[in-house]
């Protein structure tokens, strides 16, 4: 008698988890409640049970990208449209990024069409921005500084004194590193590099058709390190400039604390580190500087073995990362285009071939830049002149306790495109 009396408040228990109410009257709304189902299930999503929803030839590419949309878990449904043969659900991700999943079905009542698409965060100010990277969740840190005679002068940004993960934009100090050995006649652009089975281990990009044995030379290793961030190149690098070498870039660069990257872990020895065989974490968690040392030397004595269970698991959050802050950005940038003359002047062009973000050129016509991604950690930064001359440089760093799918980048890389609208520049 009392639950007859009631009267019902919210979603469904069924839909409470996440969101709207998905009516499943017709094919594309059991559907879009079967996606949504399987997207904030604890299981991964897999071939096997994409089948049981998709038409056949679209198994593989709906897997992909339901994949990348289950590490974003839980996904809340904030809208549903539903019309003859095709559903469109306006989702957001545990981390809030909203985006809109779109999806036809076909006579069969099968889904054979499944669009996902970033929806445009809406910044009008720089209280925009921070009002997006503090609903992520994420530890963070942005930046935007002009750049006059070598110096940073900071125009707008937030906590840009914490230190966070850099991730790949560590390899700007490499940069620096090979520029300062060039300058001083210890290094040339044209010495070959041989790559090995090891260096390969820890993956590539531009030199992935490459076999052990084969050689590159320095200028090729320096740009396959910046464009497509090669770790194999990043670490051919490290091993031809020999030890101390970018510990005396973190100086030359004005790190805050340079101590704190020393010895300077090859990428190798941090992977081995934060997701090799055997799991070293705990032990480098617990570890004093001097314990520290002697487990990154251990590790040269074996090959790097990932350990599939940890793949995903951020290794940051127990201090296995290069780490700086968007100071420490603006200075590296800064420092390595005041050091891309005479003999290291390539390095100008080396920083700017693959610019990684769309501009408009007539108002930036030179844009150098780095960004990484690790589990947890994801980072941007760029050195931009614009149309007057004048250099800034912009840097993003966010760091959560989880991964975050491929979603987390291009999102961040609109907020970006916007913190460049918004620079008083030119």
């Amino acid at each position: 008698m009392l639950a007859g009396g009631c009267t019902h408040a919210g979603p469904p228990a069924a839909d409470a988890a996440y969101g709207a109410h998905i009516p499943i009257n017709t094919p594309p709304g059991l559907r879009a409640k079967q996606t949504m189902d399987m997207l904030n299930s604890e299981w991964p999503i897999g071939t096997v049970g994409v089948a049981t929803m998709a038409a056949p030839e679209q198994v593989k590419p709906i897997t992909s990208a339901m994949g990348n949309l289950w590490w974003d878990r839980p996904i809340t449904v904030k809208n549903v449209e539903i019309g003859a043969g095709h559903a469109t659900l306006h989702v957001e991700t545990s981390y809030g990024v909203a985006q809109t999943i779109g999806l036809r079905t076909n006579a069969a009542d099968m889904v054979n069409r499944f669009e996902v698409s970033i929806e445009h965060p809406e910044i009008k100010d720089w209280a925009d921005v921070d009002e997006q990277l503090k609903r992520s969740g994420a530890r963070y840190s942005y930046q935007l500084s002009k750049v006059n005679e070598g110096r940073c002068e900071v125009v707008k940004g937030a906590n840009t004194d914490l230190s966070l993960p850099l991730a790949s934009i560590f390899k700007l100090y490499v940069l620096l590193a090979v520029a300062e050995a060039v300058k001083a006649g210890t290094v040339k652009w044209t010495d070959p590099l041989t790559i090995t089975k090891e260096a390969k281990a820890v993956g590539t990009a531009g030199l992935d058709e490459l076999p052990p044995g084969a050689k590159v030379s320095v200028r090729t290793a320096a740009q396959q390190m910046i464009s497509t961030s090669d770790n194999t190149a990043t670490d051919l690098l490290i091993g031809r400039l020999g030890p101390g070498a970018v510990e005396h870039a973190l100086v030359t660069a004005g790190h805050h604390d340079p101590a704190s990257m020393t010895p300077f872990p090859t990428m190798h020895q941090l992977f081995s580190v934060g997701w090799g065989e055997p799991n070293l974490r705990e032990q480098w968690k617990q570890a004093t500087p001097q314990d520290r040392v002697q487990l990154l030397e251990q590790t040269n004595s074996r090959p790097y073995k990932p350990d599939p269970a940890r793949t995903h698991t951020p290794a940051s959050n127990d201090g296995i990362e290069w780490f700086g802050s968007a100071a420490d950005i603006c200075r590296v940038h800064a420092a390595l285009q005041a050091a891309a003359v005479g003999e290291a002047a390539p390095v100008k062009d080396i920083l700017s071939a693959t610019p990684g973000i769309d501009l408009d050129r007539s108002r930036w016509p030179y844009i150098g830049s780095k960004g990484g991604n690790l589990p947890g950690d994801l980072t941007f930064s760029w050195y931009a002149e614009d149309d007057g001359g004048q250099p800034w440089v912009v840097s993003f760093q966010l760091n959560w306790p989880r991964y975050r799918s491929p979603t987390a980048g291009a999102w961040l890389l609109r907020i970006a495109h916007r913190a460049f609208d918004l620079a008083p520049a030119g």
